[in-house]
């Protein structure tokens, strides 16, 4: 793999600023687990992870990422750097595909694959879901993601951790319908690398659903890319499908205000219930 292929030198920040992915090489880049990359306990958010898998699809290829799935096999935590080694497995006249290797030292912590390509001219675009009957953002109060737990669950300084410092988040739905929430980057446009990041609620709208509050720790995480948003708003549409046995799946369509599905998500993770086992319907 050649610089060029970046389009930068080495030790140059790459992907959304957000990030911190600095690349370090060729074929490397690494970046900080800060907290707005982590989770309230100061482990790697996967939807940063995912993230962060995406921009190096992007930055080894230089074409726009299609599509990326991310296994997680270990953790980091805050403070440490994540060195990331992108390898371009085959790179043909349109697409792309690439492997992601992310380790601390030698701990390893998540790989991934990823497709990317470039557009056809003589390409149709289309989208078979219904766009939700919403409000749009400037209509919609804030979303509250944890609003019934006793004092001392999660920290006091939610805002320092992973999205809820760089986003603005509303709600999109009565709360009786929590899984539609409208979201921006306070800074930055809307970017594939974004929207990985800012789908990552599956776990914790599958345990609403049963009556809970809580979260997850990923096993995966997966986005599929259509075309760019264009502006920075976006509905992040979460279907949870089911929990069983302590694990949680479920999927997020991402759509612009206009109507427009740029993206879907989707993820398996470990239940992390706040204040107990789940309640069964």
């Amino acid at each position: 793999m050649s610089a060029e292929m970046y389009g930068s030198s080495a030790d140059a920040l790459v992907g959304p600023g957000w990030l911190g992915l600095r690349q370090d090489a060729d074929d490397r880049c690494s970046f900080e687990l800060v907290p707005a990359l982590a989770r309230f306990d100061g482990q790697l958010y996967g939807g940063a992870g995912l993230a962060a898998a995406v921009a190096l699809v992007d930055v080894a290829t230089g074409r726009p990422p299609l599509w990326t799935t991310t296994q997680f096999v270990g953790q980091a935590r805050l403070g440490e750097r994540i060195d990331c080694h992108a390898e371009v497995l085959a790179h043909g006249g349109r697409s792309s595909q690439v492997r992601v290797t992310a380790t601390v030292g030698d701990r390893l912590v998540f790989t991934a694959l990823g497709s990317a390509g470039l557009g056809r001219t003589d390409g149709f675009s289309a989208d078979f879901d219904g766009f939700p009957d919403v409000d749009p953002p400037a209509e919609c109060p804030p979303w509250v993601v944890f609003d019934r737990l006793p004092p001392g669950v999660v920290p006091a300084d939610t805002a320092r951790f992973g999205p809820f410092g760089l986003a603005e988040f509303r709600q999109a739905a009565p709360r009786t319908d929590p899984g539609l929430i409208w979201v921006r980057m306070r800074e930055g446009a809307q970017t594939p690398e974004s929207m990985a990041y800012l789908a990552d609620f599956v776990p914790t709208m599958v345990l609403r659903a049963v009556g809970r509050m809580g979260g997850g720790t990923s096993l995966d995480n997966s986005i599929r890319c259509g075309p760019p948003p264009t502006g920075p708003w976006v509905l992040v549409d979460v279907d949870p499908y089911f929990g069983h046995a302590g694990y949680v799946h479920g999927a997020a369509r991402v759509w612009t205000p206009e109507g427009r599905l740029v993206a879907v998500a989707s993820q398996t993770a470990v239940a992390r219930v706040f204040g107990g086992a789940p309640e069964t319907r």
